[in-house]
């Protein structure tokens, strides 16, 4: 399994938890959005343990690009949030399975193998009557949003720069500023205090990150 979570401590305690199990090796770990994809395609495990809070991109998009790109690995969410919206939508994004963290300590390893198998798994807390929600919100226009779109709106939101964004993501400031100008005109959104909010009421971002409704746009 591969590890991503933003809190080295909590990756070393999740790995521990399976240390003893014979059927479950850790290939590796993460704790920045970004840099997942690229490690799973790398080391090829056959599932992902995933976090929703995590910096750069939050666990629901990279859950949605991981399942498309990721060579057929399977995602088990494992987060705090126990908001039904955010099961649905990690279920919708490709997930085959969903556990509260308060309940790794005895279902972690029970609900790897469960995913590997094949089986949706919802954890303790988590009422099946979610999967009626999934697909219920069509005309969402985060929907409408790329890949590259949810990253550089997730940046924004975190308070980099234009400038900062292109670093990270490895294009032109110029690029950066199209992307922009084109998620929030899909969004509907036209001042970044606004885009801010609306990134908390995702789940993208947890707390607004210091300067992130004051930072420059290059």
């Amino acid at each position: 399994m591969f590890l991503a979570d933003d809190h080295a401590m909590v990756r070393e305690g999740l790995a521990s938890l399976v240390s003893g199990e014979n059927d479950i090796d850790v290939v590796g770990q993460c704790g920045n959005g970004l840099d997942v994809l690229p490690q799973v395609l790398a080391n090829h495990p056959d599932v992902v343990v995933l976090d929703v809070t995590l910096p750069g991109l939050n666990g629901l998009d990279l859950c949605r690009d991981l399942t498309r790109q990721g060579d057929g690995v399977t995602v088990l969410m494992l987060t705090m949030h126990n908001d039904e919206e955010f099961v649905a939508r990690a279920l919708e994004n490709g997930a085959t399975g969903y556990l509260l963290k308060e309940s790794a300590a005895d279902q972690l390893a029970p609900a790897i193998r469960r995913v590997v198998a094949g089986d949706l798994y919802l954890g303790p807390g988590i009422p099946r009557r979610v999967l009626e929600r999934i697909g219920s919100v069509s005309d969402d226009p985060y929907h409408k949003l790329s890949s590259r779109e949810r990253q550089v709106l997730q940046l924004i939101a975190e308070g980099k720069t234009n400038r900062k964004i292109a670093e990270k993501l490895g294009l032109a400031t110029k690029t950066i500023d199209t992307h922009r100008t084109r998620l929030m005109r899909k969004l509907n959104i036209h001042d970044q205090t606004s885009l801010v909010k609306f990134a908390i009421r995702r789940g993208i971002i947890s707390i607004p990150q210091p300067g992130a409704t004051a930072a420059p746009s290059a």
